[in-house]
């Protein structure tokens, strides 16, 4: 009996004084050496109690290291496979015993099969589509819209970098006569090959395609924007194929947001655009050191929202069957002195720098849950990436939410695709949250990237919307029809329905039903909505969107 207490009391003193140290060694040795003594029949249970914890402890801790390791391999696994996607390969990846990702996994893998499956029986179609989702444009080779806005979204978020001037050239229609040129280039060919020259002489340059028409230039500098935006336009002008364009330059933009430095630029190129073939448009964005106008713009901004002098549009997106999904509800101010409610674009790159986004979205979703409280009609409205930056801005979209339970079953909220690789973590927790009280969370202008399309399983949200260049044409262009019907299939992959923006042409609207498109909006959306509701003209006129 006494060969067993000492057996058992040696084998729990390994164990204490591998987790006490020193003073641990020196107990146990006591014990062992006084195993018959009444001390220690008293603690002999106490430490056996405390080297059996103390290995569960051992047990557990090693556990879960392996199973964040497992983790961590995982979601590694599943960024490659979504970079092969975007490369044109295909890559199953191990489907994890965790929980956390099993379920991506499987959709991710699904996806890629039917992907696998459709290049099977039509070898083209889908190599096709998944070249124009590369992250360089197809035709041209200079970097595609989601590239370029990326890059451009890492320059102007570094404020150690360099100064940051954008570039923007829109193609007009058909060019002029070529006159001794036999056979030019296509346009943005000639635009490209242009443009690729200033990258090969200033370090840190890049250039990008952002639509059909428009192609832009990244400069490292500020002060130059102007001076180039002139040299290119009479550089354009002696091109083979004689292009018709206009140009916008905005410069001295870093520290500004994306959205911000969109929106100016996207004034400017409407506003050269309105001014006629070879005018260049300049503005000027200086970070700290507001112009008067930017003053004057942020007080009118001001008491538009204090006095209440907001308004949404309405532009209707509907299904299949013509009934309508939702209306796109996008925010309108009227600035004092002014009868008319001026569109985001007269507005948003002020309000985005004087960072009052927030206010600005709040108050568009409270304006939208009001309206669906009224006429039961479903409403979208846009959600900034400043707005979901900022804290507490999820908390407090989820008490507007939870105060009217039923109109929040009618709210459609989104936000924009090129955000999706600066906010995953606020973007899983918003879908989460907001849906959780009955909306409906999503993404705008998709299309660019797969990868964006792999995570809405993972973010947890309701629906996609393609952007207009990924479908535009779809009617006529077989290659546009291969690649759409690929994005649609991938999206439905992930759980998530697809809607088309700008269907402008009703061949291309019939087309986009044709390729499975759960919705679409744009002018023959519009127009088919009009003749079954009844809408006005001039009532059509005022819904047009931002």
């Amino acid at each position: 009996m006494k060969l067993a207490n000492r057996i058992a009391t040696l084998a729990a003193v390994g164990v204490v004084v591998a987790g006490l140290g020193q003073a641990g060694w020196f107990a146990g040795l006591w014990l062992v050496v006084n195993a018959s003594s009444p001390v220690a029949d008293l603690w002999l249970p106490v430490a056996l109690q405390v080297g059996l914890t103390l290995v569960i402890a051992a047990a557990v801790g090693f556990g879960a290291h392996r199973q964040l390791a497992e983790l961590r391999r995982s979601l590694a696994l599943l960024e490659d496979q979504a970079a092969a996607l975007e490369q044109g390969r295909f890559v199953l990846v191990e489907e994890p015993p965790c929980d956390e990702v099993a379920t991506l996994s499987h959709r991710a893998n699904a996806a890629v099969r039917q992907l696998q499956q459709t290049l099977a029986t039509q070898p083209a179609s889908p190599v096709d589509a998944l070249r124009r989702c590369a992250p360089a444009d197809p035709d041209t080779g200079v970097d595609s819209r989601f590239t370029f806005l990326r890059k451009l979204t890492e320059r102007l978020a570094d404020r150690q970098g360099p100064e940051t001037a954008l570039v923007v050239v829109r193609l007009l229609g058909e060019r002029q006569p070529a006159g001794t040129d036999a056979d030019p280039p296509p346009p943005e060919h000639t635009l490209a090959e242009l443009l690729r020259t200033y990258p090969a002489r200033v370090a840190g340059a890049f250039v990008g395609r952002l639509g059909e028409r428009d192609f832009a230039l990244c400069l490292p500098v500020h002060g130059e924007a102007d001076e180039t935006a002139g040299s290119l336009m009479a550089a354009i002008q002696v091109a083979p194929g004689r292009l018709r364009c206009v140009i916008a330059a905005a410069d001295h933009l870093g520290g500004l947001s994306l959205g911000s430095t969109l929106a100016m630029v996207d004034a400017a190129i409407g506003r050269a655009e309105g001014a006629g073939v070879g005018h260049v448009e300049c503005r000027s964005g200086r970070d700290g050191h507001p112009q008067a106008a930017d003053t004057a713009m942020r007080k009118a901004i001001v008491d538009a929202l204090r006095g209440a002098q907001v308004q949404l549009g309405e532009f209707p997106v509907l299904d299949a069957q013509g009934e309508l999904l939702h209306l796109e509800c996008p925010m309108r101010l009227r600035m004092p002195g002014s009868e008319r409610y001026e569109p985001a674009s007269a507005w948003l790159a002020v309000a985005s720098r004087y960072r009052l986004m927030t206010q600005i979205d709040l108050t568009g979703l409270e304006l939208a849950l009001a309206a669906c409280a009224g006429d039961g009609r479903a409403r979208c409205v846009h959600v900034s990436a400043e707005s979901l930056a900022t804290a507490g801005f999820v908390s407090a979209v989820r008490s507007r939410l939870e105060a009217q339970p039923v109109a929040a079953r009618q709210l459609w909220i989104e936000i924009s695709e090129v955000s999706f690789e600066r906010l995953p973590p606020r973007l899983r927790n918003a879908g989460t949250v907001w849906r959780r009280c009955g909306a409906r969370v999503g993404i705008e202008h998709a299309g660019a990237a797969l990868r964006s399309l792999v995570r809405v399983g993972d973010l947890d949200l309701d629906y996609v919307k393609v952007d207009a260049g990924f479908v535009q044409g779809v009617s006529a262009d077989a290659g546009q029809r291969e690649r759409a019907h690929a994005l649609v299939a991938f999206a439905h992959e992930m759980g998530a329905r697809v809607i088309a923006e700008g269907a402008d042409d009703p061949g291309d609207l019939q087309a986009l039903w044709e390729l499975g498109f759960d919705g679409a909006t744009g002018k023959a959306a519009t127009q088919r909505w009009q003749h079954s509701d009844g809408t006005t003209a001039a009532a059509a006129q005022a819904m047009s969107p931002v």
